[in-house]
């Protein structure tokens, strides 16, 4: 009755070999960078990497007030630390940037819009995902923050930022952590409202390190569909990279070939997304093999260290 099943797993081919180390890339503003907490004192990828497995390496590239938005005087493009970033060898690359694209007066003296926006988050997911070494990406709903005199109002970061970050997000097929729902806790906040204390760097690091090593939503193709495995909060597919159009149930009607992919959300209780493994249909009658797909889609992850690099991404001999 179902068509047969192939699937070729690099997780199972390279399982004995043992876990492959991976680097991770952390590109963001003054919540990554560690403002406020003292210097010597480990800031939110420090917590990270320690929450890593042996050879794994993580490294912080964020810069206090920067923002995603191309145009303006205070943009990562420009005055960040993206350079350092693009030449990072990143598997993986959370990107926890808008906190300061919120700020209200952008919107009401300078007459930003969301669509004036978009395009720049739009640069950032797809710069990042075109490296050379095809990382992960996962994009971050902005935490809670709320500072007046600073005009960062969490208002703004949820009536424009965070769905801005979800509607792009969901368009690219690029993973989701819902920073707003998970990381809101008062203790966890210094006294301006916007930035982790040290408890909170640790907590946060907790979130990232759930999401960026969970396990990936897995497909089977069952004849002529496709259909995503285990428990599910919504979905949307993608056919060789593109969405496809009002495709959000959990099973997918093939007509074409090609590489399909979903992403999925992974929990009720907030709004984060995982993109599933790829996998290549070149069968409309039911057989398919995985593609190479996402290299983090199993434990342990399987990913190749280019070079030895320390915490800070620099090149270590």
């Amino acid at each position: 009755m179902f068509g047969k099943l192939k699937v070729i797993s690099l997780a199972v081919s390279l399982a004995a070999s043992g876990t492959i180390a991976a680097n991770v890339a952390c590109v963001g503003n003054s919540i990554t960078e560690g403002y406020g907490i003292d210097w010597g004192v480990k800031k939110y990828p420090d917590h990270l990497q320690d929450l890593m497995q042996p050879g794994d390496s993580v490294a912080n590239f964020g810069t206090s007030g920067k923002m995603f938005y191309k145009e303006s005087g205070e943009s990562y493009w420009v005055q960040g630390k993206i350079k350092e970033a693009l030449a990072f060898p990143a598997d993986i690359v959370v990107i926890e940037l808008g906190t300061n694209d919120s700020k209200l007066f952008y919107f009401t003296y300078y007459n930003v819009t969301v669509d004036m926006l978009k395009p720049s988050y739009e640069d950032l997911l797809d710069t990042f995902a075109h490296l050379p070494t095809s990382p992960e990406i996962y994009a971050t709903l902005q935490p809670y923050s709320n500072n007046v005199e600073w005009g960062i109002m969490d208002t703004s970061i949820v009536k424009y930022i965070n769905p801005l970050i979800k509607e792009t997000a969901i368009e690219k097929g690029v993973n989701i952590i819902d920073l707003h729902t998970l990381f809101k806790t008062p203790d966890w906040f210094l006294a301006d409202s916007v930035h982790p204390n040290t408890k909170g760097a640790q907590e946060l690091a907790k979130i990232v390190n759930k999401y960026i090593t969970m396990a990936k939503p897995t497909l089977t193709q069952n004849t002529s569909a496709l259909q995503v495995n285990g428990t599910h909060y919504g979905i949307r597919w993608y056919r060789d990279g593109k969405m496809i159009e009002g495709a959000n149930k959990e099973q997918l009607s093939l007509s074409e070939k090609g590489k399909y992919k979903a992403l999925v959300k992974v929990e009720n209780d907030n709004d984060s997304w995982l993109v599933s493994e790829e996998i290549e249909v070149t069968d409309l009658g039911g057989s398919t093999g995985i593609a190479k797909g996402n290299k983090n889609a199993a434990q342990p992850k399987l990913r190749k260290l280019r070079h030895k690099v320390d915490v800070k991404g620099r090149r270590a001999e």
